[in-house]
């Protein structure tokens, strides 16, 4: 039994050994991470966002996006998205819309740490970059890649490397586009009400609703 016990001990070694030489030691780092977020109740981000291709700006803002558990709300410009894990409500402020639809969970979720760390493993090969400087702190920067087709090639997680909290994500699209989103201020563990991600339509009497369900 002892023997047994040896032989599975080497091959969880040598297996994890193997890992960190192939990704350049992306593994610990994201476990570490994922069971750090993983285990969170409740986040809510600020967030600053960019969209650029051939390093020329399109378009920039700012938001919030809070979570807990499948429930967010995601507030974007002058749109905010309302999910309670069932349904989902996307309101578009300057022409006074709602939409409402059956949810159905995305596939990616660039701005929600839980979401991307799930399961990484089955959804992309990883590999560490490097350490780096990044206004004053050490950082170490990762790769994503997709094992599906996607329309980007690989996602860049930016890592503060003494906190290990997410400091930037960024995807890279296949046309040469790049979609960032900076992480501000994450706050977690603070008590959030279910009703914070629900659209209540009786707030908003002049808008117009669209049920799509």
């Amino acid at each position: 039994m002892k023997r047994i016990s040896l032989l599975i001990a080497l091959i969880l070694t040598a297996s994890l050994l193997w890992a960190q030489d192939v990704d350049g030691g992306a593994t610990p780092i994201l476990k570490k991470l994922a069971t750090k977020y993983m285990g969170c109740s409740t986040m809510k981000i600020e967030y600053s966002y960019k969209c650029e291709k051939n390093d020329k700006l399109l378009d920039s803002k700012t938001g919030v996006m809070t979570v807990k558990g499948d429930k967010y709300t995601f507030v974007f410009g002058n749109q905010t998205s309302y999910c309670d894990g069932k349904t989902l409500w996307n309101y578009q402020k300057d022409i006074k819309e709602v939409s409402i639809y059956e949810y159905i969970e995305e596939e990616d979720n660039l701005l929600n740490p839980a979401k991307i760390l799930s399961d990484w493993n089955k959804e992309y090969r990883a590999k560490f970059i490097r350490d780096d400087s990044e206004n004053g702190k050490m950082v170490q920067i990762i790769d994503l890649m997709p094992l599906k087709s996607s329309s980007f090639y690989k996602i860049r997680l930016v890592i503060d490397k003494a906190k290990q909290e997410i400091v930037s994500v960024t995807a890279f699209e296949k046309d040469n586009t790049t979609y960032s989103y900076h992480i501000d201020k994450m706050t977690v563990n603070s008590p959030i009400d279910d009703a914070t991600f629900v659209f209540d339509v009786t707030k908003y009497p002049d808008v117009d609703v669209n049920d799509m369900r």
